[in-house]
């Protein structure tokens, strides 16, 4: 259940990337050097040594310095917003309501603290109202590292399964993903197409979509569907989302199944093997990878490691999407001993997506591969 709320701020609360950008091209002119939009577009998002030294590496702008940029932008920023209101629409009201849910809420921005606080006060709120205020000083590795995220959780003292990340830039939807937070992107600054890529769990069209949730049950209702009931995956019942299988969910485990292949360690046989699961209960994608052993009968399967990643991280678990990933034509399934150790967390009907390298893909139902599966006496449920 979500309990904190880390929000970035540039293009999700205050519209100030165009007037960031709109500065940047000025500084530049006044350097000698003509930038425009695009220059800046993809080192949003990533702080302010990026923002100035990735656009002036694209201009060969050798003699710009960060410290130099800070200054001019320092001096025309505050001048620029009294001219703008870059309030985004629902940013106020989502702030104040997520406040009355009883909801943590804390800013994690990459940019400078006296911008942050401009921006803030921009909204008609001060630095106090929110729980937790990060900015660029007080991390080391800027987005898309995970560290602003990892501490803006540990600040406001929730685990990150209880956390949520509302992002808009490519770089800051992969910071949230890296700190394994569920993470929300508006589609703001990028495509839908873009946020997914990214590994985004949801795509919102603008933060004024949830402004009028005054319950965190309901807001995690409308993000990610968790239902009440609970449903019984293997050996365990597990509360569930119950949400059909979407086709980009299918086609992010998919992804990370083939992406988790390139890292098995496998020096005896060479055969590698890459595994993901969705998890039932929060959505999440867990990974793994086959692991050979001096020791045959040590060697870890790729399937069993994405479940243990799994277990490890939410505790009780049950399968919605299996999808292993091999060299094979047709692709390989599960051996016998991952079948009987995915049927503790999987259903009947779990779907099982078997995917080769060269693209080919073949789809069962778990009950199709291992129909009558072994549960230990006193663990079966009526």
């Amino acid at each position: 259940m979500i309990k904190a709320v880390l929000f970035d701020m540039d293009g999700v609360l205050v519209d100030s990337e165009d007037l960031s950008i709109g500065i940047g091209i000025r500084y530049f002119e006044k350097k000698g050097y003509k930038a425009d939009k695009k220059n800046f577009l993809s080192h949003l998002g990533t702080g302010m040594a990026d923002f100035v030294l990735g656009t002036a590496s694209e201009l060969g702008a050798l003699d710009v310095t960060v410290e130099d940029a800070d200054e001019f932008y320092h001096s025309v920023y505050a001048q620029e917003l009294k001219k703008h209101d870059i309030a985004m629409p629902g940013a106020r009201e989502a702030l104040e309501n997520f406040k009355k849910a009883g909801l943590k809420i804390a800013i994690c921005s990459s940019a400078q603290r006296w911008k942050v606080e401009a921006n803030i006060k921009a909204l008609g709120l001060e630095p106090s109202f929110f729980d937790v205020v990060i900015a660029e000083d007080m991390i080391k590795r800027n987005k898309s590292n995970p560290d602003i995220y990892l501490l803006g959780a540990a600040m406001t003292g929730v685990d990150l399964s209880d956390a949520i990340v509302i992002e808009d830039s490519p770089g800051g939807v992969l910071a949230g993903v890296n700190a394994g937070i569920r993470t929300v992107a508006v589609s703001t600054t990028m495509t839908r197409k873009e946020a997914l890529s990214c590994g985004a769990d949801r795509v919102i069209s603008d933060v004024k979509e949830i402004s009028s949730f005054t319950s965190a049950e309901a807001l995690e209702e409308y993000l990610f569907g968790i239902a009440d009931k609970e449903v019984l995956y293997g050996a365990s019942y597990v509360k569930a989302t119950g949400l059909p299988l979407r086709e980009e969910v299918v086609d992010k485990c998919i992804k990370a199944a083939l992406s988790a292949r390139m890292n098995a360690y496998t020096p005896y046989s060479e055969y590698k093997v890459g595994a993901a699961v969705l998890s039932a209960s929060s959505g999440r994608i867990y990974k793994g990878c086959n692991i050979e052993n001096s020791s045959y009968g040590a060697t870890i399967c790729a399937e069993r490691n994405a479940v243990t990643t799994a277990l490890a991280a939410e505790g009780a678990l049950g399968i919605d999407l299996l999808v292993v990933a091999s060299e094979d034509y047709p692709p390989a399934p599960p051996c016998a001993v991952c079948l009987q150790v995915l049927s503790e967390f999987a259903k009947a009907d779990t779907k099982v997506i078997l995917v080769s390298t060269s693209g080919e893909k073949v789809e069962y139902s778990f009950s199709e591969l291992l129909p009558k599966p072994f549960v230990f006496p006193t663990m079966r449920k009526s």
